[in-house]
C-alpha cells in the first residue's frame, strides 16, 4: 500500500507541473493532479511516520487548494476579480483603481 501511494503521488505530481507548463486550456486540470498527490503523498508520509514530509505536503495543498480556486475550479469568487470583472481581461487594474483613487 506504502508504495503505491508513493508512486501515484510523484506520477500524480509530475502530471500536475506537466499540465500547468504547457499553458493551455487543459493547464487548469493540472490542479486536481496536483491535490490528488498531496492527498497520497499525506497518507505515505503519515505510512512511513515522517512529519516534516507532511508539514510539507500540507503546505502544497494550500497552494492546490488557491490554485483550484484561482482556476475556476473551487467554488468562490476568483483572485482578481471584482463585481464579476476579471482584471486580467478588462479595463480596469488594480493599478489604475489606485491611481484614479489617489487623484480625487
Amino acid at each position: 500500500m506504502l508504495t503505491a501511494l508513493e508512486w501515484s503521488g510523484s506520477l500524480l505530481g509530475l502530471l500536475g507541473a506537466y499540465l500547468l507548463a504547457t499553458h493551455s486550456r487543459v493547464s487548469r486540470y493540472g490542479w486536481i493532479a496536483f491535490l490528488a498527490a498531496n492527498i497520497a503523498m499525506i497518507a505515505f508520509a503519515l505510512g512511513i511516520e515522517r512529519y516534516g514530509l507532511l508539514v510539507q505536503q500540507a503546505g502544497f495543498m494550500g497552494t492546490s487548494l488557491l490554485g483550484l480556486r484561482r482556476a475556476g475550479l473551487w467554488p468562490g469568487r476568483r483572485l482578481g476579480e471584482s463585481n464579476g470583472q476579471d482584471f486580467r481581461e478588462g479595463t480596469s487594474s488594480p493599478a489604475r483603481e489606485a491611481r484614479r483613487i489617489l487623484r480625487v
